[in-house]
């Protein structure tokens, strides 16, 4: 039951995402999905996301900070503001090589709100790869409390690329966990912009 929920919410996710053309993606198109992820819940979602997209070739990359984050909020908040007032790129590295996005269809970027911001690598992963105009764009966020719509304009700053779909989802404060029958509802809450 959950399964199908979720795959349901998958095919929702398309629905919203892709335009009614003859752009629509394709059986076998190629789909990156690249996230970063300090506390797993973005990590989560960008695995639980591929195991819907079967028909699909799909590549997963982790994009990683060259100089890592303290896992202490306290101690990683000046280096975050820091970074944000100052629009600071950082060097990053891959999980999964790419070597450009000119091979894929669609781009999915999975990321965190920090200070109402998008992270400073994924600015960077943007900067250095820059998604094509014919190129599909499309963004999940995990957020405590944050809303959208600033992340979203940093993605389209920095990817010079219209975002064409987003979906958010706000993990439980409880659990810290984005599991089961919640995935169903993160996908199905997607809005096309």
């Amino acid at each position: 039951m959950k399964i199908t929920k979720f795959l349901l919410g998958v095919i929702a996710f398309f629905a919203f995402f892709l335009p009614q053309g003859s752009c629509a993606l394709e059986k076998n198109d190629k789909i990156l999905i690249a996230y970063f992820s300090q506390t797993n819940n973005t990590e989560r979602l960008a695995e639980d996301l591929i195991k819907g997209l079967t028909d699909y070739d799909v590549t997963l990359t982790e994009i990683v900070s060259v100089d890592p984050y303290s896992e202490n909020m306290e101690k990683m908040s000046p280096r975050v503001k820091s970074e944000q007032e100052n629009n600071t790129l950082i060097p990053i590295a891959l999980s999964n090589y790419v070597s450009d996005l000119n091979d894929f269809d669609a781009v999915l970027i999975g990321t965190p709100i920090w200070f109402n911001h998008a992270p400073a690598p994924i600015k960077s992963f943007l900067n250095a790869y820059p998604v094509k105009t014919e190129q599909k764009l499309g963004v999940f966020i995990t957020s405590g409390t944050s809303e959208p719509d600033v992340i979203l304009s940093d993605i389209e700053k920095y990817s010079t690329h219209k975002v064409d779909a987003y979906m958010q989802y706000r993990p439980s404060h409880e659990s810290g966990m984005v599991r089961g029958e919640k995935y169903s509802k993160f996908i199905n809450d997607i809005n096309a912009l």
